[in-house]
């Protein structure tokens, strides 16, 4: 009877599934994301949501077509009703701008508000070996405006600055 329960609970079970996805989000022609997964599962059930259970990688751009930043995750979940994405297991940032690079365990994107943040350890490494740690992270949704939370650690500093 476990069995057939298992089998006919529908909200367990994708109501659309793909393999090696594209998704780009643009604005008036200019790419502002471009995401890849090898597999994405929609759900339905008392809030609809879409998984990307063997992760993700994406590609944010700026206003020059430029890439600005990338992320990578081995898990994401985005819940469509709430707008709120939540990346997660070996989360990577690359400030490919600035050269910095931050490492966590969980990371949420809150679209309504436009908002980035994790309460899960943080380690930033800058271009020139800096290293930082701190209890979280906050940002706004481009990646501009970043701070980690209880910040500690070494800096380098250049005495002819």
């Amino acid at each position: 009877m476990e069995k057939i329960k298992l089998i006919s609970n529908f909200n367990n079970t994708p109501i659309e599934s793909a393999k090696d996805i594209t998704v780009i989000r643009s604005d008036s022609g200019n790419v502002q994301i471009y995401m890849t997964s090898s597999q994405l599962d929609r759900y339905e059930g008392e809030q609809l949501y879409t998984k990307f259970p063997k992760g993700l990688k994406v590609v944010f751009y700026d206003q020059n077509k430029q890439i600005k930043t990338l992320l990578t995750a081995n898990y994401a979940i985005n819940y469509e009703d709430r707008r709120v994405m939540e990346v997660q297991n070996n989360v990577v940032i690359v400030d490919v701008r600035k050269g910095d690079t931050i490492h966590t365990d969980k990371l949420t994107w809150d679209q309504n508000r436009r908002q980035i943040f994790s309460s899960s350890p943080v380690t930033k490494i800058s271009q020139d070996g800096s290293t930082l740690h701190g209890d979280g992270f906050d940002s706004d949704d481009n990646f501009e405006n970043y701070t980690l939370r209880n910040p500690r650690g070494s800096l380098f500093i250049d005495k002819d600055k």
